[in-house]
């Protein structure tokens, strides 16, 4: 009685004209402490009366029944008065693993951004169906409302497969969030919460083919191989042999990474225990000082001296041709990467025929990869049709010569050309085909850029949500793999993984993948991603996430030295921070986008600078420097020939003092 008057009138006990059906109504509920906090916060909620809810209930409440009966009355009536979002966060949340879940990873197994499903959480906190741990910021349902969660649902099958399917997706989830703070102090916390969610993770229901088995099979891999969750070494080998059947036939090499990483994991566990009974065979310090080394130095030396006289006698020898023909596709990307189009494409129209020409062509991946960059560049230079037949080719070639990487990078670039010829489902069906081989393939970087183009054409489409799921899939794609670099530098390779690396050497690249992606326009796409991400929260009303994102991608564009990223992230946090009211920061900042696009030359970027500084200064009554700055714009619209920017400023400079139009939003000097 205590804890339904303190649930529901915040009394130590019930109002006088609820004594009587407060009593009836603990009994009615079989004396359960998880129905009666339940049925209290609903009360509490509502405003309902304890005479009305039993009256409600009456039929369907058995104070002799089972628990789990009496539980399922009162957490559909609390699911009735919370809404459809809130069943289907709690639904989702009770397939997870029983152990806490920070808020990215129940989004994505409810198919939600973040911010779409905070609310939903908080109502089924305060309800007393969920909880979160305010150390961790993690949330989690009791055994009994889980249990009639997946109650609830189970009769639904369609639902079932998609809610597990989401489950797959909030592993993925759960890993970019536990990498997204690498080297920062939570970074522990996050870890020792993924690590109590692999370990609790069941994944028997998985098994079914339509219920996200290859998705989860990847984020057991990575969990276990590309981030150090300190997982206990028997958890390692479950979650690594589930991966292995989950990949199965489907996903061979998928199969063959989690089969590789259980042998290391059982040889590191033998070694272990051998290590601990008779001691290792590493020189005693005193043998090191008189510059004996132990046996494991003297063979790792061999081992890699071997391996790298076996890499330089199976190396290929090319020929003088072939060797010129790549040097023209690497000097069309520079010529490309300069802005000069046309010299570019004659550079790329050189390398076709070098390659056709050359009698060492190989299994034509070389025209394939000379086409394909024509065919974009020709995109890029409005000439669709001729675009169009140069990408057909070079799809064709890359199919013929089973190389799935040259087909996902020509598919990606066919989507880009679908799209701008307005055939948005045909895009879409290209970069769904591109990620397809690329994960088959285990090409993370293309994967993160194809992600990139895909979440831009949900964005542009309207499809806020898929947009949101794609940039975080990539954001934890592209911070992943940096993790793996820095754990390799970390813990240098062993002689048996060189010997390995030295006898599976991969055949000789026509062009290296950081050239052909940045020929193909992807390039900062880390930082990229995170601009995008801050548009996307910007459109949902997120400021402050849309704010972060934009600094985090500053940084990026500082880091990386990319000066013309820099300044347009910088203006378009200036705009955000004008809308938000906080003046000063949005001055500061498109002080130093203008600083930026002045040392580039970049007029255009001027113009949209000072043109919004100038609404700004308005704003805080600077007519003077407005008008200045509003002179200063004009004069770069009509040296860069901008009609509609000269025509906004004319305007304004007619009648400053009685502006009544809101600013024009400036162009992004440049793209997204």
């Amino acid at each position: 009685m205590s804890a339904l008057s303190q649930g529901a009138w915040g009394t130590d006990a019930p109002p006088a004209a609820e004594v009587q059906w407060a009593y009836a109504l603990v009994a009615a509920l079989g004396y359960l402490p998880a129905a009666i906090e339940i049925a209290a916060a609903t009360l509490r909620r509502t405003g309902m009366s304890a005479e009305a809810y039993l009256r409600k209930n009456a039929t369907h409440l058995d104070p002799g029944g089972p628990g789990d009966e009496i539980l399922g009355v009162v957490f559909g009536d609390a699911l009735e008065s919370l809404g459809e979002e809130a069943r289907g966060v709690v639904q989702a949340l009770a397939v997870l693993p029983a152990a806490g879940v920070p808020l990215e990873a129940v989004a994505a197994a409810a198919g939600k951004p973040a911010p779409s499903a905070a609310r939903p959480l908080q109502l089924l906190v305060h309800g007393r169906l969920a909880s979160l741990d305010q150390a961790t910021q993690t949330y989690r349902v009791t055994p009994l409302v889980r249990a009639v969660a997946r109650k609830d649902v189970a009769g639904d099958a369609a639902r079932w497969d998609a809610l597990h399917r989401g489950a797959a997706d909030a592993m993925q989830a759960l890993l970019f969030w536990t990498a997204a703070v690498e080297g920062r102090p939570e970074a522990a916390m996050r870890r020792r919460v993924a690590c109590e969610v692999f370990a609790a993770l069941d994944i028997a229901p998985f098994r079914d083919g339509a219920r996200g088995g290859g998705v989860l099979a990847r984020a057991l891999v990575d969990a276990c191989t590309v981030l150090d969750l300190g997982l206990p070494t028997e958890v390692q080998q479950r979650l690594l042999e589930e991966a292995a059947r989950l990949a199965g036939d489907a996903l061979p090499e998928l199969g063959a990474r989690a089969l590789a990483a259980l042998e290391g994991a059982r040889r590191a566990e033998l070694a272990s225990k051998r290590r601990g009974t008779f001691g290792t065979l590493r020189a005693t310090p005193a043998a090191r000082e008189r510059g004996r080394p132990g046996h494991r130095d003297v063979l790792r030396k061999a081992v890699r001296a071997n391996a790298q006289r076996a890499a330089a006698r199976s190396a290929p020898v090319e020929d003088d041709a072939l060797r010129g023909a790549k040097e023209l596709l690497a000097r069309g990307a520079l010529h490309a990467r300069e802005g000069a189009l046309e010299a570019a494409a004659s550079d790329y129209g050189e390398a076709l025929a070098a390659f056709e020409a050359a009698p060492a062509a190989g299994d034509g991946r070389g025209p394939a990869t000379a086409l394909l960059l024509r065919g974009d560049l020709r995109r890029r230079q409005g000439d669709l049709a001729a675009a169009s037949r140069d990408l057909e080719r070079a799809l064709s070639v890359f199919r013929a010569a089973s190389d799935r990487t040259g087909e996902a990078m020509g598919l990606l670039a066919r989507g880009n050309l679908r799209l701008d010829q307005g055939d948005a489902q045909g895009a879409a069906s290209d970069y769904g085909c591109a990620l397809t081989l690329l994960r088959t393939c285990r090409d993370r970087p293309g994967e993160a850029n194809v992600l990139k183009a895909r979440g831009d054409l949900f964005f542009r489409e309207g499809d806020l949500a898929g947009a949101a799921r794609d940039y975080d899939r990539a954001l934890y794609i592209l911070e992943g793999v940096e993790e793996r670099v820095l754990s390799q530098l970390r813990s240098p390779p062993s002689g048996a993984e060189e010997r390995r690396g030295a006898s599976a050497r991969a055949p000789r690249e026509i062009l290296p993948q950081a050239e052909l992606l940045r020929a193909l326009g992807c390039e900062q796409t880390h930082a990229r991603t995170w601009q995008a991400r801050g548009d996307l929260r910007l459109r949902e009303r997120q400021t402050a996430l849309a704010a972060r994102d934009y600094g985090n991608a500053i940084l990026l564009y500082r880091d990386s030295g990319d000066r013309r990223g820099e300044a347009a992230a910088l203006k378009a946090r200036g705009d955000l921070r004008r809308e938000r009211g906080a003046l000063p920061g949005a001055e500061r900042d498109y002080e130093d986008a203008l600083r930026l696009f002045e040392a580039l030359a970049d007029g255009a970027g001027q113009a949209a600078v000072l043109k919004a500084r100038a609404d700004l200064r308005c704003e805080r009554g600077d007519t003077a420097g407005a008008a200045l700055d509003y002179t200063r714009a004009l004069a770069l619209f009509d040296a860069t020939g901008d009609p509609a920017g000269q025509t906004s400023v004319k305007s304004v400079l007619t009648s400053i003092s009685h502006r009544e139009d809101s600013p024009r939003p400036a162009t992004a000097a440049v793209p997204r």
